[in-house]
């Protein structure tokens, strides 16, 4: 039954993050700032889905599906980190605009993209290790 919650928040999240991106206008820093600071805000629903899956995969010992949430933890840690990369260098040009009521709206983005995107980046790394290990693991019981 875990499994499969996980699956169902794991469908609806990837639908999330995947609609922020769409049009995608990587030729506009506005663009890029906000698509990246919404999808990192609503990488919980996804990250509590692909969890609960990996949690029952270990739970059941089901080999390939710890494989597959290796390789999709592990993409994710380096879209993430890219992801983090991206805001970090357009974070001075939203500074510019940080003025009047709507400063302090940026500046919280700001800071709450700069945590989010940290934490979810290690995060997706420390389950894509656990996985592997897992995996390393069984390998080496026969």
């Amino acid at each position: 039954m875990f499994g499969w919650l996980g699956l169902v928040l794991a469908i609806v999240g990837f639908v999330d993050v995947a609609l922020q991106w769409y049009p995608i206008s990587f030729n506009s820093r506005e663009w890029e700032f906000a698509t990246i600071s919404t999808t990192f805000a609503t990488l919980p629903l996804l990250t509590l889905g692909l969890t609960a899956l990996l949690a029952a995969f270990l739970t059941l010992g089901v080999r390939w599906g710890v494989a597959v949430m290796a390789v999709l933890f592990t993409l994710m840690g380096i879209g993430v980190v890219a992801c983090y990369g991206i805001f970090a260098l357009d974070i001075p040009i939203a500074l510019k605009f940080a003025n009047g009521p709507a400063g302090l709206t940026i500046k919280k983005a700001i800071v709450r993209s700069l945590v989010m995107g940290a934490c979810f980046g290690v995060g997706y790394l420390a389950a894509a290790v656990v996985s592997f290990r897992y995996l390393l693991g069984r390998i080496a019981d026969g």
